[in-house]
């Protein structure tokens, strides 16, 4: 082995350590952020549910239960990429790395959500498709993004909320834009707060 060069043992022991810190600095705020993400959950997909529950025929969501959907989802996103960026500064290394990119994520995701949103529009897509993907289409992002995240930083709450999140992404769809609003807003919401609640408790043990 070359002098001064760590040999793989001790690399893997620096990488364990590294991860160590990162999933000790990001524990403590993921009660919040479950939170954060449960409430935006309930209030967004409740207010639309609220709304589209008696149109007939689909319209899907207008004005400013739209918008109040959009700006709940975005800054849900962006207090989740700011936490990451908090709880990896001061740490080098790949572990590091990977948090900012993963934090990044956070602000990248939702953008491209909404650009799709806004391609499909353009191309005429019929207001019931786009309700189904607007139920659908977030689901599937926080959920991959979580399971990227437990996967990164070995937390078991984010790999078992991803999971779930991502298997509302598969089946709500079929119920409908509507029904899969209202879904959305209690079995999605609903996790996202009994995830944190299950976090803060085992925090406070």
């Amino acid at each position: 082995m070359v002098e001064g060069q760590l040999d793989p043992a001790a690399a893997l022991a620096l990488l364990e350590s590294q991860e160590r810190r990162v999933r000790a600095a990001l524990d403590p705020g993921l009660a919040l952020t479950f939170l954060t993400w449960g409430m935006a959950w309930l209030v967004g997909f409740g207010s639309i549910w609220w709304q589209v529950r008696e149109q007939s025929p689909y319209l899907g969501p207008q004005g400013a239960v739209a918008g109040l959907f959009a700006v709940l989802l975005t800054a849900a996103a962006i207090f989740t990429g700011w936490r990451t960026q908090r709880a990896v500064a001061g740490i080098g290394g790949e572990s590091a790395r990977r948090g900012r990119l993963y934090g990044l994520a956070w602000l990248a995701g939702p953008l491209a959500l909404f650009a799709t949103f806004a391609a499909l529009g353009r191309a005429g897509a019929a207001a019931p498709v786009l309700g189904v993907l607007g139920a659908c289409g977030p689901l599937l992002v926080v959920g991959l993004m979580y399971l990227f995240g437990a996967a990164c930083f070995g937390s078991r709450p984010m790999g078992v909320l991803g999971a779930w999140l991502l298997v509302l992404a598969a089946c709500i769809g079929f119920t409908g834009p509507v029904i899969a609003a209202g879904l959305a807003a209690l079995l999605a919401g609903g996790g996202f707060l009994v995830t944190a609640a299950v976090v803060a408790r085992r925090g406070r043990r």
